[in-house]
């Protein structure tokens, strides 16, 4: 008995690591920038230059694991990032932060290119003034919606990739109801640990 159970527990690992289940698992670092989504403030310094925040930018920064099925076109990627477009002066800042999970599954067309489609929920949503920078609004947390990406991505060398995307995404503000669009376009850059 302890033979044939030994021996279904030996066909089988062999069984699972001949599978498309057998895999390859990467960590990757990744950041960019991203340009879209509704304007939350615009922003007057004293010398009467001007800066717009929105909801959809400006510098995204990453961190997440590449699970590749062997034997198919197949990826899986779970992100973790800091989403942030920010205005600094010598007398305050604002921003618009937010932490974003994503979840992308990714068809492997060929050895440079890569296309992906996924869901985002970002979370710790916030629009922060402090010093002078509360003239432009009150610190206001948002929920957001889950949204969606469509992405492309190109291997400049296996370890290295560009990414070009789109993702469709609201926040609600918690205080006041009022919804903004963070819809955006993004360029990003990857480096896998391979």
């Amino acid at each position: 008995m302890k033979k044939t159970v030994l021996a279904l527990v030996a066909a089988s690992s062999s069984l699972v690591g001949a599978s498309c289940w057998a895999s390859e698992w990467t960590p990757f670092l990744g950041g960019g920038l991203t340009a879209g989504g509704d304007k939350i403030t615009k922003i007057t310094r004293v010398n009467g230059d001007t800066e717009n925040l929105h909801a959809g930018g400006l510098l995204d920064v990453r961190a997440g694991l590449d699970f590749r099925m062997v034997g198919t076109d197949i990826s899986l990627q779970g992100v973790v990032a800091y989403h942030t477009d920010r205005s600094d002066a010598d007398n305050g800042s604002v921003d618009f932060s937010r932490m974003p999970l994503e979840f992308l599954v990714q068809w492997h067309a060929n050895e440079k290119w890569a296309f992906a489609g996924g869901v985002r929920k970002a979370i710790g949503v916030r629009y922060n003034g402090v010093d002078a920078g509360t003239q432009f609004g009150n610190d206001q947390k948002y929920r957001s919606s889950v949204g969606w990406i469509l992405e492309g991505e190109y291997a400049i060398i296996p370890s290295v990739g560009l990414k070009v995307r789109y993702v469709n995404e609201d926040y609600t503000s918690k205080a006041t109801g009022q919804k903004l669009d963070g819809g955006h376009f993004g360029v990003l850059g990857v480096y896998y640990f391979r």
